[in-house]
């Protein structure tokens, strides 16, 4: 029985021991993973001051007024690595892409920019209609039509926009389904609802179909080649180098932007990081309005309301109206 005992008492100090060693090696791997991620957000951190500075930097003589895809903002980062630590990103032009939240402004429907999504929507091959349930949800639910009486007769006060804080909102809706989303996400942003104006130098090739529906295939091939060496000055100079006169849509446009976003991504050993950031550029205002981060596509998730939780930090969308 003592010898019994004695190895029961030795098993039970050699359990305890590689418990605490295996408690104390997490320990360890979970601080090493709390260093790397630390160092990654401080990569981001520098990887988002480097884009703020390129875009003041084309605000001055270097871009003349223009924003176009020839320009320094518009050159992507390859992947670089410098002690350990890879990164890679770019910047984007959202006003290269159609505004969803200009469909509503002061809670009227903007009959304008319905017929070019429309339009939009038939040209990546999807049903006009998905354009229903979005302008119901701008509208903060309400119908069309749906409008408070003011008192004693007086007109209703103007009702207030419910605009989209991300465009991954939209698959919250009825009939935008990851398909759906994969063929319209690159071609749609979500600005405040005053943004209408798409520029000629940066839009991408469904939105420029959409822009010029009297323009041929071939003819805008062309377009969209030349402005890469020669970009458009402003809407003067688009209009007289179009092939004919009469075939641009009704709707706003211009040669330059004051929305960008960066995409980047880092990685240190095992951890990852991606960011995506909206930035307000224009003359010397430059600005952070949202900034994502995460390591495992969350970043990609929106949230209702701008909420806030432990991988993201957003913009309200009251913010965003205002």
């Amino acid at each position: 029985m003592a010898v019994i005992m004695a190895l029961l008492i030795v098993a039970l100090a050699t359990t305890a021991a590689s418990l605490v060693l295996w408690q104390q090696g997490l320990w360890w791997h979970q601080l090493e993973n709390d260093r790397s991620r630390a160092q990654l957000r401080l990569v981001a951190d520098a990887g988002l001051g480097w884009a703020m500075e390129i875009l003041r930097f084309n605000n001055g003589a270097a871009g003349n007024g223009v924003v176009a895809l020839s320009q320094l903002w518009a050159q992507p980062l390859p992947q670089t690595e410098a002690q350990g630590v890879k990164v890679s990103g770019g910047l984007g032009d959202l006003q290269g892409r159609f505004n969803l939240n200009s469909l509503v402004v002061n809670g009227q429907t903007n009959t304008r920019q319905v017929v070019f999504y429309k339009r939009l929507l038939v040209n990546l091959g999807l049903p006009s209609k998905l354009s229903e349930p979005l302008l119901k949800s701008l509208r903060g639910g309400r119908d069309e039509g749906d409008k408070p009486a003011g008192d004693n007769g007086a007109p209703a006060a103007p009702q207030p926009n419910h605009p989209l804080v991300r465009v991954e909102m939209l698959r919250w809706l009825p009939g935008y389904t990851p398909e759906v989303m994969d063929k319209l996400a690159p071609h749609v942003a979500a600005l405040p609802p005053g943004v209408s104006q798409i520029n000629v130098n940066t839009a991408t090739d469904m939105v420029m179909k959409t822009l010029l529906p009297g323009v041929g295939d071939g003819n805008l091939l062309v377009l969209m080649s030349q402005r890469k060496s020669n970009y458009f000055k402003d809407a003067a100079d688009f209009k007289a180098r179009l092939p004919g006169p009469g075939i641009i849509a009704d709707t706003d446009y211009a040669a330059a932007s004051n929305y960008f976003q960066l995409e980047s991504r880092a990685s240190f050993g095992k951890a990852r990081l991606q960011i995506r950031a909206m930035i307000y550029s224009s003359q010397n205002v430059v600005k952070l309005l949202w900034r994502q981060d995460g390591n495992d596509g969350r970043s990609q998730l929106a949230r209702p309301g701008g909420e806030k939780h432990d991988d993201a930090a957003t913009l309200s969308a009251d913010g965003l109206a205002r």
